[in-house]
């Protein structure tokens, strides 16, 4: 959710630009701080106590990553950049004590994670461009829209579905109406936002392979024996890098 978009952003500066790999480290360096912070505070909340190990992990990967940051930001003057990334580091603030109140998992916490995660599409490009124009604006968009569908497919596949026996098809339906929902809204939006705007039909393109994914898993049962979610993992990563192609293809060509 992450380095889709930061990649995407980057891929369209047009050449090679290390400034923006390493704000793009310093971004992931940042990111690995945020299990180890939830561990401070969850432990620190619960029982006053302050875990020093991963405390010490924070200090390590957040320092060096908002070093590097602010050095490259620094040098290259991108106050803008600089200000939008405050604001996505406000947001995953929040979203940490959002964990830490055991809310991460519903759906208006996870949809605060995706939008400061995808958030490094519009900084990357910010850095990149000097301004966020309506490309940008687009950038961010799509990448959000396919991740935050990505909460319901995920929720169905290692939540709900392994909770009940397999049902009928009507039932199938029904625990998906949250899915099919958003899938249909997704194409609708899609289909007129790129015949209106006379966008190229690669954005509509590249998320098919999710809409298909979607069908096939809302019909095909997931049941605690054959749970496996590093392998679902997997699968999750192979259809977002067809997205990230695609899409790349499509702001080159449209």
């Amino acid at each position: 959710m992450f380095l889709v978009p930061a990649i995407m952003a980057a891929s369209l500066a047009g050449g090679w630009n290390w400034a923006a790999l390493f704000l793009i480290a310093s971004f992931i360096l940042i990111f690995l701080s945020y299990e180890p912070a939830v561990k401070v505070v969850r432990r620190w909340k619960n029982k006053h106590i302050l875990n020093k190990e991963s405390l010490n992990w924070v200090f390590l990967f957040a320092g060096f990553g908002a070093i590097i940051a602010i050095l490259i930001f620094t040098m290259y003057k991108q106050w803008i950049a600089f200000s939008f990334g405050g604001v996505v580091a406000v947001t995953l603030v929040i979203h940490l004590w959002v964990t830490v109140q055991k809310q991460n998992m519903s759906i208006p916490g996870e949809l605060i994670g995706v939008f400061g995660l995808t958030a490094s599409a519009p900084v990357i490009y910010l850095f990149l461009h000097e301004s966020l124009d309506a490309r940008g604006w687009i950038l961010w968009l799509i990448n959000f829209l396919y991740f935050a569908g990505s909460i319901f497919y995920i929720k169905l596949k290692l939540r709900i579905q392994p909770q009940i026996p397999e049902p009928n098809l009507m039932y199938k339906i029904k625990i998906a109406f949250p899915l099919i929902t958003y899938n249909l809204i997704l194409f609708i939006f899609l289909w007129f936002t790129i015949w209106l705007r006379d966008y190229t039909w690669l954005f509509l393109l590249a998320y098919v392979p999710f809409i298909i994914k979607s069908i096939i898993g809302i019909f095909t049962w997931q049941t605690k024996l054959n749970l496996q979610p590093k392998k679902t993992g997997f699968i999750e990563l192979f259809h977002a890098i067809i997205f990230l192609i695609i899409n790349i293809l499509a702001f080159n060509i449209g």
